[in-house]
């Protein structure tokens, strides 16, 4: 399989500290298998399914993302968007 690039990459906080940027939905499924916090809930299925089937053209890349997102809330992971304000030491900013 190879990646198919998200238009914008989706950036989590892990629990760890950690900020990961997911690019496309086999990044998304690397990260879902092997750094996810929380592997029980819907959301989490649902990503894995939805990735799944992006990868095999099933669904479009867009409703991947969606499924990722969803499923990092889910984790109660923040999402992170653009430029962080003045003293922020990551590089992001939460997402509101």
């Amino acid at each position: 399989m190879y990646e198919i690039p998200w238009k914008a990459p989706v950036s989590i906080s892990m629990l760890d500290g950690r900020c990961r940027t997911v690019i496309g939905p086999l990044d998304a499924m690397k990260c879902l298998q092997s750094e996810w916090p929380v592997r029980g809930g819907a959301y989490y299925s649902y990503a894995v399914r939805t990735c799944e089937a992006a990868l095999k053209r099933q669904k479009s890349p867009s409703e991947a993302r969606a499924a990722f997102i969803c499923a990092s809330r889910e984790a109660f992971l923040t999402i992170l968007a653009g430029p962080a304000p003045e003293g922020r030491t990551n590089g992001f900013r939460p997402l509101e």
